[in-house]
């Protein structure tokens, strides 16, 4: 060591060692930023080629000035054959050396084997350059000396090369640098303190070979290389870092920037995870992958060990930092990292939201919109379990039927935003009545059903039953006023009234009609013989929606006279149903079921448009009347239906007369009003039906716009011998005359009753005394008979 010193201090110009180390250091940092362009580029065998010039000129240049700088005391000059051949051995020796470390980088041992060749390059370049050394005497090494510099100069070769390739930390080249600096000065010097020189001043010069002037021009060349390739892998570096930097920054935004969490680890230690992940989890977009290591722990340790052949996603709960927990879907795959070691990317995508929405579509099916009670859907699943769980234990349990009374009026008046509210406040109340057990679902409309499970005597069922129409029946406050409902109930027992669903549901369904036809509001448990009752009414309503469709009901037309004289003022419209297999249907028996399933509409235009084009065909002088259904009455476009028919028919207004009853107008005065006064702008009559059998009659003639009253049959009949009848008739007469109403009686079908009318005053008589109903081909031989002038028409729809 003390003669490396000696050597270094005493035989060499330092200045010119001072620039020899200035050369190397630069030339050093060159190599590596040149080794890592090799490293990363897709052309990496123009990169060696370029990394062995900068690396071979590195060490050529470093070891001849230090060559210039060492003091022989005799005239030297150089061989060029060898002095080039050490620049191109060397070079080509290290650059493969840096290709072996570079391409064999993913494995552990190819950067120290690298640098070992690397090193050997080292000594072959400075070995192969001394030699070309030509001087007086000549010169010999020290053996011990030159095996250390060998050892020194590929012991630091590997070491440079392995810290440089084989470490991912960010000093790694700077480091490499510095080991690959320590090899050149380390061999350099080591090898020239081996040299013991043999000179003999009286030789002369040395003839030939390359003078030192000309040496100091191929150093200086070889140091302009260096600092060329230096320049320009300093600048492709800037620039491919610069490059990075900005690919690195796109992607880091297109990553946090995405909705899903994503994370990259190594075997469970995280490597990168966007702001998505953190935020998913609780923690700040600052918080270091330490932390994030943490908090997905359970996460990344779902993720092992890596599955390649399935891609499928797992749901997994992901515990936040805050100790709440959500569901979430991962994906992963395995992907290369960086420093070319294997990892996994895992996506993690929040279900919170879809779990929410899958549950809301969930509920939504098996529950109605509307009042958020269980479906007709969902109830049948509830009522089979209720059957499996009776069947076990032997328990019983009701189904009830519940449906509310004249529902249908509430929409007719109202629209069905009222009713949609009535719905939903009745439903609440039904709900709130049961216990926890029993369920309540709606099926559609005003249709509710009821299971009260684990029952043990029917009363239980009833006093459930009273309780409901007690809640229901209590008065509602809607926008426009407040209103009563009521609510018919039927009932059917497991399994004494059905051993299914269907049969119990249908059999509660019968007694709940039973319970409509005993008046409403009221609750009827099932009992065999209604199920005949109802076959026969649902019978009768298929058989009139066919009779509609196909155009089968008609007309049928009733006279009505003048009561002294017995001319035909007009006739009274009457609908009739002839079925092929039914017979004649009285109007009695199809008008209700007419009104509770809506056909009542479509029955009622046809009347008064078929009335309207009958009665064109008749005398001038005579009217035609038709009598509304209430809840034809209640709809909307009843105006529009009646101008319809008289425009289609060019029937004049003046020659129909509309019939209403007391009853039609108790809901709601002023749109009844309304209604009234808008058919009296088209010419039509107005006429009170059935007078006297309501509650308020009198207030109704005052105030709404009659033109006629007619007096029920109720007081016609036994007219002779009942003289409060007698009486009722003469005061009407009487309240006719003075509020210019005519009165006309119906029903009448005796000669005695028809000369009381006439000596009570009443105007007009109607029944089986003048003639029963005829088809409207038997109007004009009737007008023939009955010969005479018709001061008045009527047209009544009797429903």
């Amino acid at each position: 060591m003390l003669r490396v010193l000696d050597t270094l201090l005493l035989d060499h110009d330092l200045r010119l060692v001072s620039l020899a180390a200035v050369i190397c250091t630069f030339g050093a940092i060159s190599t590596l930023n040149v080794s890592a362009r090799a490293a990363g580029s897709r052309r990496a065998g123009l990169w060696l080629v370029l990394l062995g010039v900068c690396a071979g000129s590195t060490v050529w240049a470093t070891h001849f000035i230090a060559m210039l700088a060492y003091k022989q005391g005799v005239p030297t000059t150089y061989d060029p054959a060898l002095t080039a051949l050490s620049f191109a051995a060397g070079a080509i020796v290290m650059g493969l050396g840096f290709g072996l470390a570079i391409r064999g980088r993913r494995t552990r041992h190819a950067p120290v084997l690298g640098g070992m060749v690397l090193g050997m390059g080292v000594v072959i370049l400075h070995y192969v350059g001394m030699a070309a050394l030509r001087m007086p005497g000549g010169f010999s090494f020290a053996p011990g000396l030159v095996a250390t510099s060998v050892v020194l100069s590929i012991g630091f070769g590997a070491a440079a090369l392995a810290v440089a390739f084989g470490s991912a930390h960010m000093h790694a080249r700077p480091i490499g640098a510095v080991l690959m600096i320590v090899m050149i000065v380390a061999l350099h010097f080591t090898a020239m303190g081996a040299v013991h020189a043999h000179q003999d001043p009286a030789g002369g010069a040395v003839a030939g070979g390359v003078s030192r002037s000309m040496l100091a021009t191929a150093v200086a060349i070889a140091s302009l290389s260096v600092l060329l390739i230096g320049m320009a892998g300093a600048l492709i570096d800037q620039r491919v870092s610069y490059r990075l930097a900005a690919e690195a920054d796109r992607f880091r935004t297109l990553a946090d920037g995405a909705f899903e969490g994503l994370i990259v680890h190594r075997a469970g230690t995280v490597v990168d995870a966007n702001a998505a992940a953190r935020r998913l989890v609780g923690l700040p977009d600052d918080a270091d992958d330490h932390a994030v290591t943490a908090c997905f722990a359970a996460v990344l340790s779902s993720c092992q060990p890596l599955d390649l052949a399935s891609n499928e996603a797992v749901e997994i709960a992901i515990q936040r930092t805050d100790g709440s927990s959500f569901p979430a879907e991962i994906c992963r795959r395995r992907i290369r990292l960086g420093d070319g070691s294997e990892g996994e990317l895992c996506a993690i995508r929040d279900l919170t939201a879809r779990k929410e929405s899958e549950a809301r579509i969930a509920h939504l099916a098996l529950h109605d919109p509307l009042t958020d009670l269980p479906n007709r859907r969902f109830f049948m699943e509830l009522a089979y379990k209720a059957i499996s769980q009776a069947q076990r234990t032997g328990e019983r349990f009701a189904l009830l039927a519940l449906d509310f009374d004249d529902f249908k009026h509430v929409n007719d008046a109202h629209g069905h935003a009222a009713g949609d509210a009535l719905i939903s406040i009745a439903a609440r109340r039904i709900a709130t009545t049961l216990r926890d057990a029993d369920v309540a679902a709606r099926f559609g409309g005003d249709e509710f059903a009821i299971l009260e499970t684990a029952i043990a005597r029917p009363d239980q069922t009833l006093a459930l039953a009273e309780r409901l129409l007690e809640v229901v029946q209590a008065p509602l406050q809607l926008e426009y006023g407040e209103v009563t409902l009521s609510v018919s109930i039927g009932i059917a027992l497991y399994p004494d009234d059905g051993a299914t669903v269907e049969e119990l549901l249908r059999n509660a369904d019968t007694a709940m009609y039973r319970a409509k036809a005993d008046g409403k509001s009221t609750c009827r448990f099932f009992e065999p013989h209604m199920d005949a009752a109802l076959v026969a009414r649902r019978k009768l309503e298929r058989g009139l929606r066919r009779a509609v469709a196909e155009n089968r009901l008609t007309v049928a037309y009733q006279p009505i006279v003048e009561s002294d004289t017995r001319t035909p003022l007009g006739f009274e419209a009457l609908v009739r149903w002839p079925d092929p297999d039914l017979g004649i249907v009285m109007p009695s028996d199809f008008i209700p079921v007419a009104e509770e399933t809506g056909l009542i509409v479509q029955i009622g235009e046809f009347v008064v448009r078929q009335a309207c084009a009958d009665a064109l065909t008749w005398p001038d002088e005579l009217r035609v009347a038709v009598n509304l259904s209430a809840v034809q009455f209640r709809r909307k476009g009843l105006v529009e239906t009646v101008r319809r028919a008289l425009d289609e028919t060019g029937l004049p207004g003046d020659r129909l007369e509309l019939e209403v009853t007391e009853t039609l107008l108790m809901d709601n005065r002023q749109d009844a009003l309304r209604v009234l006064n808008e058919l009296k702008e088209l010419g039509v009559r107005i006429s009170m039906d059935d007078f006297g059998t309501g509650y308020s009659a009198l207030s109704y003639l005052q105030c709404f716009p009659f033109d006629k009253i007619k007096i029920d049959r109720v007081f016609v009949t036994d007219l002779a011998s009942n003289p409060q009848n007698e009486s009722i008739v003469r005061a009407v007469a009487a309240m006719g005359r003075s509020l210019q109403m005519r009165v006309v009686a119906e029903g009448v079908e005796t000669d005695h009753e028809a000369e009381m009318l006439k000596g009570l005053d009443c105007d007009e008589i109607q029944g089986y005394l003048i003639a029963r109903p005829m088809p409207a081909g038997d109007v004009a031989s009737f007008l023939e008979v009955h010969a005479g002038a018709a001061s008045e028409r009527m047209l009544h729809f009797d429903i």
